[in-house]
């Protein structure tokens, strides 16, 4: 043992033999009796809590070594406490999953200084459903077509003057001339939904068509609420009547704005897993997601909770539309951001 090459030789055996079975740990041996933490920036019983709560009951089945899924609400800034938090501070072990809002993808590229993540690293695991938002007016209120709003104010509820509760309608009103007028401070949806069925408000842009039919189904069942438009690419079928003000529009430039500002509805409820997360457990987590996809008692549970489940998404094909988004030509983003900084 005096000879210094034997020593180094030895030491060098016994370094790889502490290293090996950590690097050999196989995906299941990782999970084995672990918790993965599942975020959503929003209260309980908002529309991204109901699918997130969807997913997370069985999920964990389907990922190796069979972890218990923990739901955990993060609520803040119109999701984006949750999804800075997942970005910078949570585990990047594959321990904690999120489901930020799909608005916000684009924060960074209007120069959000909030939105301390790069929406390009997340790993993103997939998505249960397409979408599309909804401006609603409260019946009772007289807010129920688009003419309204184009010839008289109507007042909106809102989660903050950066939300998409208020840049939706600001940029409505700059694209079509609808006269929305939002009064901010409620901290999400459900807040605003309880403001519009006590008089306080008379609608809200933001609630997605699966929101309104997950967690507010009375609404629609008692013809409670207009849905004066919806904004997606593309019209949704069961809104056939429903005017769409990508089709109002003429030139180009308000089309590209438009886009930027609601195409991200394509992505419904992305799922992502932190930057940094070894590759081998990110597919493992995009394969769970996609046989809970195919899951009968998952499947139930959708009928059960009355949610969505119209255009599932892999974690490949929301990189694929959040890269889209973030070609749109800089004179396009410059405009849609500077309607979405303003302050109400």
């Amino acid at each position: 043992m005096r000879n210094p090459i034997v020593r180094a030789a030895l030491a060098a055996a016994a370094c790889f033999a502490l290293s090996a079975p950590a690097a050999a740990q196989s995906v299941d041996d990782f999970y084995k009796g672990k918790a993965i933490r599942f975020l959503v920036g929003y209260g309980a019983g908002t529309g991204y809590d109901v699918y997130m709560r969807v997913v997370q009951r069985h999920i964990g089945k389907h990922i190796p070594g069979k972890p218990t899924v923990v739901p955990e609400n993060m609520p803040g800034a119109g999701g984006l406490v949750m999804t800075n938090y997942l970005y910078n501070v949570a585990a990047r072990d594959g321990t904690v999953i999120g489901l930020p809002s799909r608005n916000l993808v684009t924060d960074p590229l209007h120069g959000n200084e909030a939105a301390k993540f790069d929406a390009l690293k997340f790993n993103w695991i997939g998505s249960v459903s397409s979408d599309v938002s909804t401006c609603l007016g409260w019946r009772a209120s007289g807010a129920n077509t688009l003419q309204d709003a184009m010839t008289r104010e109507i007042k909106l509820g809102g989660n903050g003057p950066q939300t998409d509760s208020a840049i939706m309608p600001r940029v409505l009103n700059a694209l079509i001339g609808t006269k929305f007028r939002t009064f901010n401070g409620y901290p999400d949806s459900a807040a605003v939904g309880m403001a519009m069925e006590q008089g306080e408000v008379e609608g809200y842009c933001g609630f997605t068509l699966g929101s309104v039919r997950s967690a507010r189904p009375m609404w629609l069942e008692k013809n409670l609420v207009s849905i004066i438009m919806q904004m997606a690419p593309v019209s949704h079928p069961d809104l056939k009547d429903v005017p769409n003000p990508l089709d109002l529009m003429k030139d180009e430039g308000s089309k590209q704005a438009f886009l930027l500002v609601f195409g991200a509805g394509a992505m419904g409820r992305p799922i992502a897993a932190p930057p940094g997360v070894p590759a081998e457990r990110v597919a493992a987590l995009r394969k769970a997601f996609q046989d809970t996809l195919r899951d009968p008692a998952f499947m139930d549970d959708v009928k059960t909770s009355r949610i969505d489940v119209d255009g599932p998404t892999d974690g490949a094909a929301v990189e694929a539309l959040i890269r889209q988004l973030y070609a749109t030509p800089k004179a396009v983003v410059d405009r849609v951001s500077d309607l979405r900084n303003r302050m109400d």
